[in-house]
């Protein structure tokens, strides 16, 4: 039986035209780079290249859960966060989606991780899927689209931004940088991919340095992690705030050049230089601070015509909705028909 059309779908018609670990922090490695005291001459137009060389933009103008149309820096937003296996002759999943939400005036952040297995409407073929694989369902061009309003329909709020990237472009942003620095939670073994050297690595619990492979390789890991899944996203929240922290001190010229070819040839985002700007000046007045970092884990696993899924568990869901909202300052009359709130779960349908 097929799900009930809502109201926000109904509206999007109208409106309409790693492999583990491929992270969004790319971007904030370019947001690092840009708009420093003496970045002038060739290393400012570099900047100004690489912004234009990582544009893409939407086929819409906003989110169609937005009564006006929001700025990066100016007003609470959310990013979502991609991570894309996309191999030539691929259709391309994404295997890591995080979701940013971000208000400049009271400092609120928080960050969200959705399994890539969750089960949820994917409004782009019009039924239940793993949400990863809304971006393989997507148009050329345009897949990033799918998962956006796959996203948007799961949570029911606004999504405003979104970065892509892969995990080659990664790895070598961790190198430009000169590695980073995580608090490893125990002691492990993992065999690093094939496309990135392969081998089997030694992690031990506590501090440790890793380089580009390394942190890539300790990002991934699940099987062994007693958290699993969640494990693995806690580990890689840290890995991104590593990253972002060693980005923002940046001072060295030559390491700027080297991110700034790295970022070119690996992220595609919808935010223009002008808001890079300005989210650059918001994370220097966060950096120290605590951030809320959420994870989908209340749901089960589920076995459905001999296919693995994540079943999200409907009232975390609403919490998180309602969290959300609450950061972006959107009351409940602003919320649709799509709310889980408003919703029958897979499991009431099926009883």
């Amino acid at each position: 039986m097929s799900q009930p059309q809502t109201r926000l779908e109904k509206h999007k018609k109208k409106k309409s035209p790693l492999r583990r670990f491929f992270k969004y922090v790319l971007v904030v490695v370019f947001i690092g780079v840009i708009g420093g005291a003496g970045y002038a001459g060739f290393l400012g137009w570099k900047v100004k290249s690489t912004a234009e060389k990582t544009y893409q933009g939407l086929s819409r103008d906003k989110s169609s859960l937005r009564e006006e149309k929001v700025t990066l820096g100016e007003n609470p937003v959310t990013i979502l966060l991609l991570g894309v296996e996309d191999y030539p002759g691929s259709p391309g999943h994404s295997d890591s989606i995080m979701l940013l939400t971000i208000n400049p005036k009271t400092k609120e952040t928080a960050i969200l991780s959705i399994p890539r297995d969750t089960r949820a409407f994917l409004p782009i073929v019009q039924r239940e899927d793993k949400i990863t694989h809304a971006y393989a369902f997507g148009k050329k061009g345009h897949k990033e689209e799918a998962t956006i309003d796959a996203v948007e329909h799961l949570l029911d709020v606004p999504i405003d931004y979104y970065i892509t990237t892969n995990f080659l472009g990664f790895k070598k942003a961790v190198d430009d940088l000169g590695g980073i620095d995580v608090n490893v939670p125990f002691d492990f073994q993992q065999h690093a991919m094939k496309e990135i050297g392969g081998g089997t690595l030694t992690f031990k619990k506590g501090e440790m340095h890793l380089n580009g492979k390394e942190a890539l390789t300790f990002a991934q890991m699940r099987k062994k992690d007693p958290k699993g899944d969640f494990g693995r996203q806690e580990r890689q929240q840290q890995v991104i705030k590593a990253l972002a922290d060693k980005a923002l001190s940046i001072t060295s010229l030559t390491k700027a050049n080297d991110l700034l070819e790295t970022v070119g040839d690996n992220v595609k985002t919808n935010i223009s230089l002008r808001e890079m700007f300005a989210i650059r000046n918001f994370y220097k007045t966060i950096q120290n601070n605590d951030f809320e970092r959420w994870t989908l884990k209340k749901g089960k696993d589920a076995m459905i015509n001999g296919i693995y899924y994540y079943q999200p568990n409907m009232d975390e869901i609403h919490e998180y909705t309602r969290k959300i909202n609450k950061i972006l300052e959107r009351n409940d009359t602003q919320m649709t028909d799509n709310h889980p709130e408003n919703q029958t779960t897979t499991d009431q349908a099926q009883q």
